[in-house]
């Protein structure tokens, strides 16, 4: 169950999801104090300077973030029923793809809207990416195990 490869891989997947709130996602330098987007504390960030829009996205962002982390536990826990685990799987690199989408449109609408602040991509843009190539790694050993299971059942 849980001393499974694919279990390690989707622990590291749950491991990038919580770094990706955490971690600072654009970093904005103007003249004045630096400033840096967190999906955290993206309220802050948003009420700090009030006249962009865009806090609709950061709202999917979050809510994008929890599916995530739910389907990551859920796939942990189905390790019985490996077929729907590849199924889950698909379905969390296709979120964790608009995960990525809704990060750089949200972080290049508000570098519009900031024409004097310089916008660099902070490390926490990164970790979807990351997530995507072991949720790959993951599927993989899964279907391996089917693989295995199939065959083991040929024999009998």
């Amino acid at each position: 169950m849980f001393q499974r490869i694919q279990t390690v891989y989707l622990f590291l997947v749950f491991v990038f999801a919580i770094l990706f709130v955490m971690l600072p996602l654009a970093n904005l330098v103007p003249e004045d104090p630096y400033m840096s987007l967190q999906l955290s504390k993206y309220s802050v960030f948003f009420d700090t300077f009030e006249g962009i829009t865009g806090r609709w996205m950061a709202f999917l962002l979050v809510v994008l973030f929890f599916t995530v982390m739910l389907i990551t536990v859920l796939t942990s826990f189905y390790y019985k029923r490996r077929l729907l685990q590849i199924k889950l799987g698909k379905f969390n690199m296709l979120v964790h793809a608009a995960m990525i989408l809704v990060s750089f449109f949200m972080i290049d609408h508000i570098s519009k809207q900031l024409p004097d602040y310089t916008v660099t991509y902070g490390p926490g843009i990164f970790f979807p990416i990351a997530s995507l190539i072991f949720i790959l790694l993951a599927n993989r050993a899964i279907r391996k195990d089917e693989n295995l299971v199939l065959a083991a059942d040929r024999f009998r």
